[in-house]
């Protein structure tokens, strides 16, 4: 009985949270965003990490897959970052447009950096049958590759919600930018029907 009401509660919980989204998608690419930040952290922590125990893995390791790590760490940075500062201060039609293609650039060099650290683990873990080394950097390198998958899929998520809802409140209207609609909406003062320009009406003299 009271794993039936957990459930139900579980459910009822599930069913406001999708219908608080659909009725403010902000709050879906706000929550979105902070999970991005989040699995950021953690990156940062696997990167240093996968970086000492490769270096310090002697011929188990790989010191180009430690410089990877450590370039990633400081790109996802960076991204998240810019992308803070876009989504709160400078939410403008340009600046979302850098931040999508900036998602997506990101998810695909996460993807190809999972699948070259889940082949790093492997191969760590054989050498260190063979090489005998005191430190394994089989395990750091498993670690960075399931945050990078993690990344790769919340950065994708992000740039489908962000690219979706972002003309639903996310780029703001500016009196400019209405001013340039109204504007071009309107037909050009002066022009005739055959696209040349109207000649001004001939004044005569009292």
């Amino acid at each position: 009985l009271l794993v039936a009401l957990d459930q139900k509660d579980l459910s009822l919980r599930m069913s406001e949270l999708i219908q608080s989204y659909k009725e403010k998608p902000t709050r879906l690419v706000a929550h979105v965003w902070y999970t991005t930040m989040f699995l950021t952290v953690c990156d940062v922590i696997a990167a240093c990490a996968t970086a000492s125990t490769n270096d310090d893995a002697g011929s188990a390791g790989s010191r180009g897959g430690a410089f990877a790590a450590i370039w990633a760490m400081f790109t996802v940075v960076a991204y998240v970052v810019g992308g803070t500062y876009i989504l709160r201060h400078h939410k403008t039609s340009s600046a979302i447009g850098v931040l999508l293609g900036a998602s997506f650039m990101i998810s695909q060099l996460f993807f190809v950096l999972f699948v070259i650290f889940a082949s790093f683990a492997s191969k760590a873990a054989q050498l260190d049958d063979v090489t005998n080394e005191t430190t394994s950097a089989a395990g750091a390198d498993r670690w960075f590759a399931a945050f990078a998958f993690f990344l790769f899929i919340i950065t994708m998520v992000f740039g489908l919600v962000l690219g979706k809802f972002r003309h639903d409140g996310i780029i703001p209207v500016s009196e400019m930018d209405a001013h340039t609609a109204a504007g071009l909406s309107q037909p050009m003062a002066g022009a005739g029907v055959g696209g040349g320009a109207q000649k001004p009406p001939a004044t005569t003299a009292v």
